[in-house]
């Protein structure tokens, strides 16, 4: 009777220390899938920043070149009338 219990009680500690393990595993292969989803956050972020960026920048030429036509209309309206037409027929 004495040697079932020990080895109801070894057969548990076994179990356990399996348990053990597989949650280790399963831990540090969690911890490696956090670290790589950050690290591709952070690129997620980086690659936003630069594109809010761009975006400052060509709204500020867009802001610019609006006005520059409308000086242009109103020194040249017929040079401004001959860029609008190139500028809606031609550039496609």
């Amino acid at each position: 009777m004495k040697n079932v219990s020990n080895a109801i009680i070894i057969g548990g500690c076994a179990l356990l220390f399996i348990i053990a393990i597989r949650s280790t595993t399963q831990n540090r292969q969690l911890e490696t899938q956090v670290a790589a989803q950050k690290e591709l956050i952070l690129q997620k972020d980086l690659l936003i920043d630069s594109l809010h960026s761009e975006l400052f920048n060509a709204g500020n030429i867009i802001g610019r070149t609006e006005l520059t036509l409308e000086y242009l209309n109103e020194v040249n309206p017929k040079a401004f009338i001959q860029f609008s037409q190139y500028y809606d027929h031609e550039t496609e």
